[in-house]
Order: structure tokens, then sequence, then C-alpha cells
């Protein structure tokens, strides 16, 4: 029934409807409107959730729970359960020393926490041991994103300053890992003439830094968050650029998380930047708004 569900979502999310988005600038290159459908309206948030100082920093943030969000943030090595219900933490986990973390995903009971050269640390909350597993990705590369692909089974990790061994010339990189066989995978080579199609102009390239990613769980498309530039990317699931997202900057501070529900309801995180880290709400509009 589940592959059944997210077949016919993936249908209609594709189909030749037009997207009414009135989300901040929504560019294509030759100035008309995308014919992908995006069903959210990024001006609009359902809830804004200013978040405790503990996560001031917010880095990453994944689906834990009804109601429950999973957070980590990029000094400390610890996660935070979030109650989006009550408004607060309600439950903290320590799983390594201080250090650079800036993702985190949930697949069934097992936590993934990603530190920024690539590492992973996988624990289950309220379990002291904590393992850590290289993934040996090619050269030093600064790594922020990180998503559980349905379609692949793997692990995503989305670069956000990539050696030279991983991209040529100005490419950006995605890798996928395999948690069964441990090797890693080049799943995305991301290149600027792709982005061109979507309304890269000038700078647009250069700014655009990856800091997280997510899956749709119900339609496989892609979604690449650039703090840096204030971007959202949309992938369709076979890799094609299908969307460009312009980000407020005054709504988005700084954003650093993104992350569904399995409904496809969207949250994405905003480090504090000197004031309180916050995480909007996005529902998906429903078939008589767009």
């Amino acid at each position: 029934m589940a592959i059944v569900t997210r077949v016919l979502a993936s249908l209609f999310l594709l189909s030749g409807i037009l997207s009414c988005d009135p989300s901040a600038k929504d560019e294509k290159g030759d100035g008309t409107t995308s014919k992908a459908v995006f069903v959210y309206d990024l001006t609009q948030p359902a809830e804004t959730y200013i978040l405790p100082k503990e996560l001031k920093e917010i880095s990453g943030v994944a689906y834990f729970g009804e109601n429950q969000l999973i957070c980590v943030q990029d000094e400390k090595g610890e996660v935070f359960v979030y109650d989006v219900s009550q408004q607060k933490i309600t439950q903290q986990h320590r799983f390594g020393p201080d250090d650079d973390y800036e993702g985190i995903e949930k697949i069934d009971d097992e936590i993934y926490v990603l530190r920024s050269d690539g590492t992973l640390f996988n624990f289950k909350l309220g379990n002291k041991e904590t393992r850590e597993i290289a993934t040996t990705l090619p050269g030093k590369n600064d790594v922020e994103g990180l998503t559980y692909d349905f379609a692949t089974k793997r692990l995503w990790l989305a670069v956000k300053e990539a050696s030279k061994k991983a991209a040529k010339d100005n490419d950006k990189v995605i890798f996928s890992f395999d948690l069964k066989s441990r090797r890693v995978f080049t799943e995305r080579e991301l290149k600027e003439k792709q982005f061109q199609q979507v309304g890269f102009k000038g700078k647009d390239w250069q700014d655009f830094k990856p800091s997280d990613i997510a899956s749709h769980p119900q339609t496989g498309e892609l979604f690449l968050l650039s703090s840096a530039g204030h971007r959202l990317v949309i992938f369709s699931p076979q890799g094609v650029a299908i969307k460009n997202i312009a980000l407020d900057p005054k709504q988005f501070r700084q954003p650093e998380g993104i992350c569904f529900t399995p409904d496809g309801t969207l949250y994405i995180s905003s480090e504090g930047d000197g004031k309180e880290g916050y995480i909007l709400k996005f529902n998906p509009l429903s078939e008589k708004t767009l």
C-alpha cells in the first residue's frame, strides 16, 4: 500500500498542472513559470518555533516521530528531541565529543549524525554505545547535508565545499553511502549549466553551497538547501533540476536544516546568527489551492 501511495503522489506532483507557488522569486532562465508543481508557500509558514538556547546553533533537523523532530547543533556532540506540540526539548542524548556536526537522520530506531569531514556517528537514543563510521570520501571535503534516499536505501551526503578529487572544475557533488556494504558512491555531479536552466545567473552558482538535503518521502524529489545565497533547488527523482527558489533572508536568516514528515509536512531550521535559532513549518497546499 505504501508503494502505491508513493507512486500516485509522484504522478500527481509531476503532472502537467502549472504551479501557482507564491513563494519568493521562483526563477527560470527564460522568464516563464516552471511546470513542476511546488506544493508549499514559503512566504507563509504554518508555525514558527523559537528554540531554546541549547539549539541556538542548530545545524540539522530530522523527523523523529509524531510531533517530534530530532536536532543537532554544530558545536556539541549531543542530539535533542524537540516536541513541536509542546514547543520544548523533551529528550537529550550525548553521543560524542564536541565537534563540528552538520546533519542528522533517523532510520527506524537508529540515529545518524554527520560530522563536517564526512564521518558518521551511529547510535540509538538512550544507548551509550556510539559507532563511528568512516565514509572515506575522496579528498578533504566540507560536508553539511544528510538524508535517507528511499529508492536507493542509502544515506546521501551533500557537500558544501568539495575537494578536487571529488569534483571537477566548480561542480557540486552529492555522495551516497551504502550502510550494508560501507561503500561510498558519487550519486550526483551537479554542473553549472544545469542550474542555469532553472535561472541561476552571475554569482548564484558560486554562492550556492549546500547546507542540507532532504528526500521527499512521497515523490522522491530531492530538496537541496543552501544557506549561502539563500536558495532552495529541487530535483526530480531522475536528478533533473526543476525548481529554483530564492529564499527571503529576513524570513530564512541562516537556513541550515531541512526535513519532511511522512505526510509531506516540510520543516526548515535556521541558526540564530546572534539571535535564537528557530524552525519554520510548511504544510503542503491542498489540490484546491494549487
